[in-house]
């Protein structure tokens, strides 16, 4: 399984629920992570398409067939309208997932994925872009989707294939 086939399995589905979920928005406006939330809705997308999906097997978020993901939220600090502005340690951040990636890279599973949603934020963002290219260089593969939460703040969903 690709990266791609992933994003393509699940991504449109979770990024539906995100972008009407009225909670979610509250956390996108205070610039909160939600990654227990995003660990059940994954499985439950999981698992409407036939991969049966479990949580927390072996210090894995999650299992399903010969697959390991592990998932991340990342709030970043860039400013944006309606957004609350805090500082928040992006890089203590991104060295979570890279920490994510190592873990997988040791473990004997045959695909080996992490996904992250990094909110608010921009593709295009100069700064964001030094924060990706850092975990891209450890991934075979990286994918992603744009979208929005409620009221405009935006976002990005991460698909990476280790």
């Amino acid at each position: 399984m690709t990266a791609k086939e992933l994003l393509n399995i699940t991504a449109n589905e979770m990024v539906e629920k995100i972008k009407t979920h009225n909670g979610l928005y509250q956390f996108a406006i205070e610039r909160s992570k939600f990654e227990g939330w995003l660990k059940v809705e994954l499985i439950d997308t999981l698992l409407k398409n036939k991969n049966h999906a479990k949580p927390e097997i072996n210090r894995i978020d999650i299992k399903f067939k010969n697959a390991a993901i592990e998932l991340k939220t990342i709030n970043t600090n860039y400013k944006f309208d309606n957004v609350k502005n805090k500082r928040i340690p992006i890089t203590k951040n991104i060295n979570g997932v890279l920490k994510d990636i190592s873990d997988l890279k040791g473990k004997e599973i045959e695909n080996k994925f992490v996904v992250f949603i990094v909110f608010p934020v921009t593709e295009e963002n100069p700064k964001w872009r030094v924060h990706i290219n850092k975990v891209e260089k450890e991934l075979s593969e990286l994918t992603f989707k744009k979208f929005n939460f409620k009221d405009k703040i935006p976002a990005l969903i991460y698909y990476g294939k280790i």
